[in-house]
């Protein structure tokens, strides 16, 4: 992989359709999804997407915040956090790309190159991805990338945030050569930002794996619960169902779990797939990202809707309702209210994170969300 010069001016916005990358040897995430090129235009989106990479790195096994930084700076300096990003900002060609022998035409956040690049596109072809999708980027990145993979995790686990980023640099981009002062002073930026250190202490003192527990902000699953303003009313998560639901609810089998279920363990997509098919309603896999099922399911033949169902899905587009700002989220409804202006959902991985704890919040429908029925 290979440095990206890129272009801070760029005309594009940001049009992230990115979450819930699948992480690590369980894979967590709001599943695979497919988006379009983003291209990073501001420091502002880049800290954006630096810090969903981060959250989700965070459930990566072994993971430590300095690694986790050495990664960062890494990927800043080859795209500029722009997935969707073909090397010198060529145009995408495909039968270029399809090419092994070809270098110098290295794509997306790490800048895959030869061989490497033809894996990557091979591999969204064979699940039906876009390559584009930042989301499918980590995953093969974490999962899919043959021995490379296990070298990325080698150096998330090391604690130094200036040997991890070399160690990244030298032996998993294997590119960059006299880059490695600016990589080192990006990482340590990501490093004070996003794991609570200073930039001066390249030493990671936080206790990885621990549970996250309720966050106000997005996580790394894409099953946040903060508000977003004009997105609709979101109310805390719970664990119990409320006493105002409770009779209306009449299958309480929340952690019945289907055989055929290929959603990662404990994340939202994985929950509401169970719940739906206890339901009676089912819906089928590879939805992809939990922001992306409104479209996948009606592409499908679902019915959906603006209102809600009991017994209905709802997928939220990015930040509605608390929703990541990536992956977007999905949840079940279980109830109305009786004055039919709020409704009852059911959902995972906004609780003890990756857990597969099941949390209840009442909501007021608003933009962003779509409502999808079932198939039974």
């Amino acid at each position: 992989m290979r440095r990206l010069c890129w272009l801070v001016g760029g005309a594009f916005i940001l049009l992230l359709v990115m979450v819930s990358a699948v992480i690590g040897g369980t894979q967590n995430n709001c599943d695979n999804q497919s988006s379009g090129a983003f291209n990073v235009i501001s420091s502002a989106d880049q800290e954006a997407v630096a810090k969903s990479l981060h959250d989700n790195l965070k459930s990566v096994s072994g993971a430590t915040e300095g690694g986790i930084a050495g990664y960062l700076g890494n990927t800043q300096n080859e795209s500029g956090f722009q997935a969707g990003v073909v090397q010198g900002n060529n145009p995408f060609e495909e039968a270029t790309a399809m090419n092994g022998s070809v270098s110098g035409y290295a794509l997306g956040l790490n800048q895959w190159d030869g061989n490497r690049r033809v894996k990557l596109l091979n591999e969204a072809k064979g699940h039906s991805k876009d390559w584009r999708d930042p989301g499918f980027q980590l995953d093969f990145a974490l999962n899919h990338d043959g021995a490379d993979s296990e070298i990325l995790k080698k150096g998330l686990a090391i604690d130094n945030v200036e040997e991890a980023t070399e160690y990244l640099r030298a032996n998993w981009e294997r590119g960059g050569a006299g880059t490695t002062t600016q990589r080192i002073s990006y990482a340590k930026n990501w490093y004070s930002k996003l794991s609570g250190g200073s930039s001066s202490n390249a030493i990671d003192s936080a206790t990885t794996g621990a549970s996250q527990g309720l966050q106000s902000q997005s996580n790394s699953s894409g099953c946040s619960t903060k508000s977003a303003k004009g997105m609709g009313s979101s109310g805390a998560p719970v664990k119990d169902i409320p006493d105002q639901y409770r009779d209306k609810i009449q299958d309480k089998n929340f952690t019945a779990v289907v055989g055929d279920n290929t959603y990662p363990f404990g994340q939202c997509t994985w929950y509401v797939y169970n719940r739906m098919q206890e339901l009676g309603h089912p819906v089928e896999n590879y939805l992809q990202n939990g922001a992306d099922w409104a479209t996948t399911a009606k592409a499908k033949g679902y019915e959906t809707s603006d209102k809600p169902h009991e017994g209905w899905a709802v997928s939220f587009t990015q930040g509605s309702a608390g929703a990541d700002p990536i992956y977007g989220h999905v949840a079940v409804v279980e109830a109305m209210s009786d004055d039919g202006q709020h409704f009852l959902v059911s959902e995972c991985n906004v609780v003890d994170m990756g857990s597969g704890t099941v949390s209840f919040r009442e909501l007021t429908a608003g933009d962003g969300m779509v409502f999808i029925k079932g198939k039974g």
